[in-house]
């Protein structure tokens, strides 16, 4: 999990490093906005992820199949509702995103569908412990991006081509997709699935993938509407690189999710897989972060090259936004494989407030980072403390 994780991410960010080269700040900016809305319109769906693993990790041999049925054509008819909506907003996301071209932005509704629909056979691996299925489709997308979006945007396609080559890699990663889960999931007869747990476990996650998704996303969707364009592609530049971090220790919480779910349901220690998965997030994080730190000139000339060396003064401060949210993210997520839901306030209110500020105090780049750094920051405390609260009980429950 962790192996196949960290090689799409390396692809990913190759891919992006290239792509800033090739395309220069301007057009590198309204690629990385573009994928800002993907991320965006894709939330509904997508937190359904979280629970399909768990429901999935939870259930019973013969209740399997039922489960990934129900959710999967249930799954299929949000994505056909949100592509449809997608298309038809398609205009007003181009005009607040200052994006001349519209069918720039129209590419985003295949892309939003198939990796919805993909999404729901990775999770569903993911829940029967079968990580292949997980990595492998995300390795496929991730490759055929690279070499197709590199090809079309040397042939001169720009920007067009970059999310050509993306449809392209979607619709193949489905196709794997569908074929492994058919391979290893157990078909029994399909018996009617009550989807009321299911609806009531993914409304707090779908807010918990609402502000997570919010504070990855708001900073350079807002830098791209109030910066002039040359500082969009900056940010866009600056962004890339601090999620380094995110997707670095991202695959220790993805993977401590399905086994801390499994353990609680058979009545399982499982605290040594939360703190084990906390210390090896955080030695990610704080090492990326240092190496921003101490050597900003390397990360940015040597990845990005040397039109984007006006933001070095501000990578170090991307690093530790990045770095608390990597953080903030584990122990929410934590908290949510044990079925704690109320934790989900906590990140809701840190997306409201950082884009409130930012909409407010968006003067510069460092003004923008600055913003959602103090957000980030209070959220990491807030939800420190509340771990620590919930630690203490548990084993004063314990000892009693």
């Amino acid at each position: 999990m962790f192996v196949g994780n960290m090689g799409a991410n390396v692809i990913n960010y190759i891919y992006h490093l290239i792509m800033g080269r090739l395309l220069g700040p301007i057009s590198y900016g309204i690629l990385a906005s573009l994928y800002s809305v993907l991320y965006i319109v894709s939330i509904i769906p997508s937190s359904a992820s979280v629970s399909i693993v768990k429901f999935i990790s939870s259930a019973k041999d013969d209740e399997v199949y039922s489960i990934y049925e129900s959710i999967r054509k249930l799954i299929f008819k949000l994505a056909v509702i949100l592509s449809i909506l997608t298309l038809f907003a398609s205009p007003f996301i181009a005009r607040f995103l200052n994006i001349e071209n519209t069918m720039l932005v129209i590419f985003v509704v295949p892309i939003l569908f198939f990796s919805l629909v993909t999404l729901v056979n990775q999770s569903s691996s993911q829940g029967l412990l079968k990580f292949q299925g997980f990595v492998v489709p995300g390795l496929i997308s991730s490759l055929l991006k690279l070499l197709l979006g590199v090809a079309f945007v040397v042939i001169g396609w720009s920007v067009f081509g970059a999310m050509f080559a993306i449809v392209i890699g979607a619709v193949l990663s489905y196709l794997y997709s569908y074929k492994y889960i058919k391979k290893h999931i157990k078909i029994t007869k399909i018996d009617k699935v009550n989807l009321k747990p299911f609806f009531k476990y993914s409304g707090p996650v779908l807010l918990q993938a609402l502000a997570f998704t919010s504070i990855f996303t708001t900073d350079v969707i807002l830098a791209k509407h109030f910066l002039d364009p040359f500082s969009a592609g900056i940010y866009a530049a600056l962004s890339t690189l601090g999620k380094i971090i995110f997707f670095a220790a991202s695959p220790v919480a993805t993977t401590m999710f399905p086994v801390i779910s499994k353990r609680k349901s058979l009545n399982q220690g499982y605290m040594k897989v939360f703190f084990v998965s906390l210390i090896i997030t955080f030695a990610i994080a704080s090492t990326i972060t240092i190496f921003f730190w101490l050597f900003p000139n390397i990360a940015i000339g040597v990845l990005y090259g040397k039109d984007y060396l006006s933001a070095k003064t501000d990578l170090v401060w991307m690093g530790v936004f990045i770095l608390f949210y990597t953080l903030s993210n584990l122990l929410v997520n934590f908290f949510l494989s044990i079925g704690n839901v109320r934790i989900v306030l906590i990140p809701l209110l840190a997306s409201v407030v950082q884009a409130i500020i930012i909409w407010f105090y968006h003067g510069s780049i460092t003004e923008i980072i600055h913003s959602s750094l103090f957000v980030t920051l209070a959220m990491f405390i807030c939800l420190s403390v509340y771990t620590g609260y919930n630690l203490y009980h548990d084993a004063t429950d314990n000892r009693n």
